[in-house]
């Protein structure tokens, strides 16, 4: 049974000492000493003398805010509706066009009494509605929006002058 074992022992142990005789085992202590920073009293001292960092938030955003939302409560509905855009369509009034020239304008007022000029790509009601065409009497704001099938749909209302009495002309 002993002779067994020290075959079997010289048997795993022959492939390893051809690896150390043929120079591929240990590093040798004869060859050059590894290069590297030496580490003294001065460069301890240094890496305990590190400054300390500290976050400045200023402007920078809330990390802890979503990028979605901006928090307002008309969240998600894309830019801050501003002019004509912060009403719905049907809230304005046609008060006046200017047509025949190379850009015709129109003004449009508002429920709180306040004038807006529009010309042709000019951007009404809150559903993003476009001007597409300014005649004598009516201006054409166009609406567009994808349906859930995602069809599109386009959706043309006008605006008309109003009719008063006195545009008739029998005094």
């Amino acid at each position: 049974m002993q002779r067994v074992t020290l075959i079997l022992a010289a048997a795993l142990l022959a492939p390893a000492c051809d690896f150390l005789v043929s120079g591929h085992g240990t590093p040798s202590t004869t060859g050059p000493a590894p290069v590297g920073p030496a580490v003294g009293p001065e460069k301890e001292k240094e890496k305990d003398e590190e400054p300390e960092y500290s976050y400045n938030p200023i402007g920078k955003r809330d990390p802890f805010r979503s990028f979605l939302g901006t928090g307002k409560a008309d969240a998600g509905e894309g830019p801050e509706r501003v002019g004509l855009q912060k009403f719905e369509l049907d809230q304005y009034v046609l008060t006046g066009i200017i047509w025949g020239i190379d850009r015709p304008r129109a003004l449009l007022e508002d429920p709180e009494k306040v004038g807006h000029v529009a010309e042709i790509g000019t951007y009404v009601g809150r559903n993003w509605g476009k001007v597409t065409a300014i005649t004598s009497g009516e201006v054409v704001v166009t609406e567009e929006y994808q349906t859930i099938d995602g069809e599109l749909v386009v959706n043309n209302m006008s605006l008309t002058l109003p009719v008063t009495g006195d545009q008739g002309g029998s005094r």
